[in-house]
């Protein structure tokens, strides 16, 4: 699972004794308030769990990087931070992240200078890697983190963790952004634990969880990029993996998908932030619709509940970057001097800007950071054991490989039987591309339990066939939102938006015709494809 189900003890925290560490780092990322912040820390129940009083540090970090950034695109971080008179290298790598949960490696060691030397680092195969990357390029300083640090270490139970209350600023040449996070790091026992003390705390204050690092924002300050798209990991099994191994792999994947894109969405110039957060939770959905007959339902129906919220918030923004860029854009040269199609278009921006106005809220909502913790909380705990056992529960024991081939075998079937319907009518090809979707879905999610050659052509010819089944649903959605932009114009409507609307029309039309012919051939090459699981 991203964020790690049960992360053993490090052989110490970030403390800085001088002595050289390399461990794996689990940590929780929450962005709050200065005001919040300061509530926070005398909180009764951070009171209460605390072992001794806060200890406060200034901390300035400088990160180092090639003129061309090899080391960030290499998925590394190289930074030398001071202490007083200290001075601490780390290289921080192998990221993944959930619901502002992060799982990461680190090595660092003490420095006597205030540049990196990576000659220093215990690591020998770490110092080769790095190398390679680098080349003879030079390192140079490419942006610096400056904050005071309160931390305090907390226990409950058999679990450990420093809380740390970081307020300060990222600086880069000219220009700077604020720091005022929260940092949970395990440093003993369970991760569901630091996870539910989150949770806790979340009902008080206004906590977001956070999907970049300092490290991240420092790059895109330094760099003047937006905030990056982040695709669907491929989920990582062993081919003897019990069923709830698959169920916490892919789950968390399907939740690391979902939060890592949520800081693109709210920007909103990238419509692949949106899009990809939409994946994610159709990911999710469909994971907790795979193992449903094995987990508490009261609990599914709460998160199931909460994904299909999640979707109607993010499908106006999505429907509407489909409208303006895929099918709007082609039809403009076209139409290029006709000012009721321009003033079409410019509705359709403004409709635009305020979906995505809608999603910054959604995704700033205590709703949104409390089901993404709570789903979080709930993975890394493997809270679903919290049920009496039962013929069904005690699946989660089994192999994965049979319970995924039982499901892949319905599956198929199914989606043969809907596509010998394929040219009836268009609920019989909306009902294929769903079951599509939800093959789809299941043989990634199982694919690596039948390693063969198989399955990356089947899966692609999955994807063909619901990929046209997909752009002739867009089509009729553009023409709900043509009627919508028809009205807001009021009294301003005129006959010659409507001929626009309708010149739109059939010209979307034609594509959804010739889609049609699409999909009948991908169908017929999925219809040939050689289930995976079968061998």
């Amino acid at each position: 699972m991203t964020g790690g189900s049960a992360a053993k003890s490090h052989p110490r925290a970030l403390g800085y004794d001088g002595a050289v560490s390399a461990h794996r780092e689990v940590e929780l990322k929450l962005e709050a308030s200065p005001e919040d912040l300061r509530r926070l820390q005398r909180h009764p129940l951070v009171q209460t769990l605390a072992l001794g009083r806060g200890i406060a540090r200034n901390l300035v970090s400088v990160y180092f990087d090639t003129p061309d950034a090899d080391l960030a695109a290499a998925g590394f971080g190289l930074r030398v931070r001071s202490q007083g008179a200290e001075r601490i290298q780390t290289v921080k790598g192998d990221r993944s992240s959930a619901g502002g949960l992060f799982e990461r490696s680190e090595v660092e060691c003490p420095l006597e200078g205030e540049e990196p030397d990576l000659e220093r680092l215990p690591d020998a195969g770490l110092r080769e890697q790095l190398r390679e990357i680098i080349g003879d390029k030079p390192l140079r300083p490419v942006f610096r983190t400056e904050f005071r640090r309160t931390r305090r270490t907390l226990r409950n139970a058999e679990s450990e963790w420093t809380l740390d209350i970081d307020e300060g600023e990222i600086v880069a040449d000219d220009e700077r952004e604020p720091i005022h996070e929260l940092e949970l790091e395990l440093r003993a026992g369970e991760a569901s634990r630091m996870m539910e003390f989150a949770l806790m705390l979340q009902e008080q204050f206004d906590l977001l969880p956070g999907t970049r690092s300092k490290a991240e924002r420092g790059y895109a300050l330094a760099l003047g990029t937006p905030p990056p798209v982040h695709a669907g990991r491929r989920v990582a099994l062993d081919r003897d993996a019990t069923v709830e191994a698959a169920l916490e792999a892919i789950l968390g994947q399907c939740l690391a998908q979902l939060t890592a894109n949520a800081e693109c969405a709210c920007e909103g110039s990238d419509p692949e932030g949106v899009h990809q957060m939409r994946v994610g939770m159709r990911r999710a959905r469909a994971a907790l619709a795979v193992f449903q007959s094995l987990l508490p339902q009261e609990t599914t129906r709460l998160f199931r509940s909460d994904l299909q919220w999640l979707g109607r918030e993010l499908g106006g923004a999505r429907d509407l970057d489909v409208l303006t860029r895929e099918l709007l854009s082609p039809i403009e040269p076209f139409l290029a001097g006709d000012p009721a199609f321009k003033r079409l278009c410019e509705e359709a921006i403004a409709l635009r800007v305020e979906c995505y106005a809608e999603v910054r809220e959604v995704l700033h909502s205590p709703r949104y950071a409390r089901f993404v913790l709570e789903l979080g909380t709930w993975i890394s705990g493997r809270a679903w054991r919290n049920q009496a056992l039962s013929e069904s529960s005690a699946r989660l024991f089994a192999p994965a490989r049979d319970f995924a081939r039982e499901l892949l075998d319905r599956r198929h079937r199914k989606v043969r039987r809907l596509g010998e319907r394929i040219g009836e009518s268009d609920e019989a090809r909306h009902a294929l591309r769903i079951q599509l979707k939800k093959l789809r879905y299941g043989g990634e999610f199982f694919r690596d339990l039948f390693p063969n050659r198989h399955a990356k052509r089947y899966l692609r010819r999955i994807a063909g066939a619901q990929g046209s089944l997909g752009r002739m649903n867009d089509v009729a959605t553009a023409h709900r939102i043509l009627e919508t932009l028809l009205a807001r114009l009021g009294e301003e409507r005129a006959p010659a938006h409507d001929r626009a609307a309708g010149f739109v029309e059939g010209w979307t039309a034609q594509i959804a015709r010739a889609e049609l012919d699409a999909v009948a051939a991908a169908w017929d090459r999925l219809s040939n494809a050689r289930p995976f699981w079968r061998d």
